[in-house]
């Protein structure tokens, strides 16, 4: 069995057995922050292409990124067994969740059959996006849109019709945005005792792999941001410098109890049953943002019990 966490970036390897479980939150809803609307909320939207177009789907986010999956890229590629070397139960846990390693590489704003990067508003329903062209949104009546795109290549007028956005509360707002990567904690628990608790900033990631004889993740293996969106896209894009050396991964999300602020995602996109979907529970602090999950597993006899945390800031 293949199980792959929302963890921002890591593919999983398979099967030690790892079991997911929720966990519970204290967050009634009421300590949510009023973080400031994002530069772009009112440009956000996700317009899925009819058939025939070069893209499946061009999205704008609500802080100013684009998101643009062409027809030749594959949701379900597999990660590469060869990405986690050696690996205890600890390093298989963390290269399994919502920060999974990235299964894809990247050139400057391109990703195996994805387009990323960020844009700026020119006009009225008119986008330059960086790395990649220009877009004019042109409306019809009953969902119906054309969006002009423009590249080196050309233009093209594309027929599309936009995706449901129907996500809209308090939490919903604060999640939905671009984040940064600014640490990770990791607590261990055998059989009960706490063996192990360390936090460390997320361009240092690999110490928490040293301190249990694990190989490392690689520079473009290191999650670096994440993006929520209210059509349910989530993101994560990995690597320490800017596209020069990057990965990115993208998948869906849905509430699984809101007013506890936990999230179903899948990595397969839009099937939130099978084995490639987890649980995880977030919440806010000012303009900060945390996710857990937790995992065990039973080995020669021993439980054991982890929880992984990120820590985000909100990306500017």
């Amino acid at each position: 069995m293949k199980k792959r966490l929302l963890s921002i970036a890591l593919p999983v390897v398979a099967c030690l057995g790892l079991i997911m479980t929720s966990c519970g939150g204290d967050d009634d809803g009421n300590g949510i922050p009023a973080l400031p609307t994002p530069e772009y909320e009112s440009s956000s939207a996700k317009y899925e292409m009819a058939a025939g177009s070069p893209y499946r789907s061009i999205e704008f986010t609500s802080s100013g990124n684009y998101v643009i999956v062409s027809n030749n890229h594959n949701y379900y590629s597999a990660a590469p067994a060869a990405k986690v070397k050696k690996q205890t139960a600890v390093g298989t846990a963390m290269a399994s969740g919502l920060l999974r390693t990235p299964e894809r590489s990247v050139s400057r704003a391109y990703f195996n059959g994805i387009y990323y990067g960020t844009y700026t508003k020119t006009g009225d329903n008119q986008y330059n996006l960086q790395g990649f062209g220009t877009i004019t949104v042109n409306t019809g009546g009953d969902n119906a849109y054309s969006l002009t795109v423009t590249t080196s290549s050309g233009s093209q007028t594309l027929a599309a019709t936009k995706a449901v956005a129907d996500k809209d509360s308090d939490r919903t707002n604060a999640l939905c945005r671009t984040w940064n990567v600014d640490k990770v904690n990791l607590k261990l628990w055998i059989n009960g005792s706490k063996k192990y608790d360390k936090t460390v900033a997320a361009n240092k990631l690999n110490d928490l792999f040293e301190d249990w004889g694990d190989d490392g993740w690689e520079e473009d293996e290191i999650p670096r941001q994440v993006i929520f969106t209210k059509s349910g896209t989530y993101m994560v894009l990995y690597g320490l410098n800017d596209y020069s050396n990057n990965s990115l991964d993208i998948s869906s999300w849905r509430w699984e109890n809101e007013s506890k602020g936990i999230i179903r995602y899948s990595w397969d996109i839009g099937d939130f049953d099978d084995d490639d979907s987890g649980l995880i529970t977030t919440s806010f602090s000012g303009k900060n943002m945390t996710i857990w999950e937790e995992y065990s597993e039973e080995e020669d006899g021993d439980n054991y019990r982890e929880k992984i945390t990120w820590y985000f800031s909100e990306a500017k």
